[in-house]
């Protein structure tokens, strides 16, 4: 479907001139028209006529410089108005819905978050997104006439050529033309991405990403997966599956994965998987301090608590733990040995609990490598935290608005 976008959210950004001027204001603000017009080889009337219909939109300000060149007049310096337009954002995944209105640096003017339970139906699920949508959209009080689209991060595999959400395996769903149906509901454009492909990206624009050509961000949560950045561009395969890391097979005779597989990643290194094998280790741990701390109930075991247990030198969590980093480094080292990006971007709470398993990764990675002395791989943890994947889900819209042909989808 075509949208013509009115007056208000993005009239006129469909010219090639115009993406690149406000592109290349983003890239140098401030930024004169001279400079402009120097960079692009565009005529100054041309560049003119440009600036003046951003300027008119409220998407660019104007802002004499401080300073001149040899005493003369000074020139008029160009930046982004980034609280101009908004943006809502959709995370979607088996525990919870997050739903955010930002402005177009990501800042969240007004955030909503949903736990489930229990799994949703298709129906279902759709109800909630729509729901969660309108709550933010009335709640925020935002002028809907200055929201230029919405981008929809999602767990599993998706088809971002189609708006289709083809499979999600934890939340047990499968073929929802999500784009098709929220686009016939609030009538703006719809970006449909993978979670992890949206996380990569928005470390590109708002995280550690920020400047690096090529980099590969692996999230674990629930699940395991990557984002990878070529060329400064997200690398999707032909058919929008690549980067699941989570379900390359480390032993084919390892415990099932919930793609229906055995000996995958995700089963040995997930959140999941960590809280699996200790409740199953509990059984038999006479000496672990863990089954004081959760006593009757099991339900207390969380993720924060095992790592705490492992701080604290737990002999049961503290196997289990290494176990599940040393995956994660052979993981890693693999990805690097086949793609030599420049960084590596570690993202979830197992990243975020002291430094147990960032140190195990490292050390995996650098024993595992095969590079040169000129090559060195930097891994970093996250620093977008929670916000990273609503943040993702911003990023394929923001993206798209200022690429040729504006957000003409």
């Amino acid at each position: 479907m075509t949208f013509t976008l009115k007056t208000g959210s993005f009239e006129g950004m469909r010219s090639l001139n115009q993406s690149s001027v406000l592109n290349l204001i983003r890239l140098r603000e401030p930024i004169s028209r001279a400079e402009i017009a120097k960079i692009t080889k565009l005529t100054r009337p041309t560049v003119g006529d440009i600036v003046s219909n951003l300027v008119e939109q409220n998407l660019v300000i104007e802002k004499e410089s401080n300073s001149s060149k040899q005493g003369g007049r000074r020139p008029i310096m160009l930046s982004i108005n980034y609280k101009a337009r908004y943006i809502i954002g959709v995370y979607a995944a088996a525990e919870i819905i997050r739903v955010s209105l930002t402005t177009m640096d990501g800042h969240i003017v007004y955030n909503l978050s949903k736990e489930l339970e229990t799994l949703p139906s298709k129906e279902d699920f759709i109800t909630l997104i729509k729901e969660s949508i309108y709550s933010v959209l009335e709640n925020s009080k935002a002028d809907k006439s200055l929201i230029i689209g919405i981008g929809f991060a999602m767990h599993g595999l998706v088809n971002p050529d189609k708006g289709l959400a083809i499979f999600s395996p934890h939340l047990h769903l499968e073929n929802m033309p999500i784009k098709e149906i929220l686009e016939q509901e609030f009538h703006l454009p719809v970006t449909l991405e993978n979670d992890v492909r949206a996380l990569a990206m928005a470390e590109s624009w708002f995280g550690q990403g920020k400047g690096v050509s090529d980099f590969i961000c692996i999230s674990v949560g629930r699940g395991i997966g990557s984002g990878i950045v070529m060329n400064s561009e997200i690398y999707k395969s032909s058919f929008h599956t690549a980067g699941e890391i989570g379900h390359t097979v480390l032993d084919v005779n390892g415990p099932m994965c919930e793609c229906g597989n055995n000996g995958c990643l995700e089963a040995y290194a997930s959140e999941a998987a960590i809280l699996k094998k200790v409740h199953k280790g509990l059984d038999s741990a006479e000496d672990s301090i863990l089954k004081e701390w959760v006593k009757a109930d099991r339900s207390n075991l969380s993720i924060e608590l095992i790592f705490k247990a492992a701080e604290k030198g737990d002999p049961l969590a503290s196997l289990i733990v290494e176990q599940s980093a040393k995956s994660l480094g052979l993981a890693t080292a693999n990805l690097i040995n086949i793609l030599k990006p420049s960084k590596i971007i570690l993202e979830g709470r197992i990243f975020e609990q002291g430094d147990l398993v960032i140190s195990c990764v490292k050390e995996m990675a650098g024993k595992y490598t095969i590079r040169s002395l000129e090559e060195e791989v930097d891994i970093v943890c996250s620093a977008l935290g929670k916000k990273g994947m609503i943040l993702g889900a911003v990023s394929v819209v923001v993206k798209k608005m200022f690429e040729a042909g504006g957000l003409n989808t």
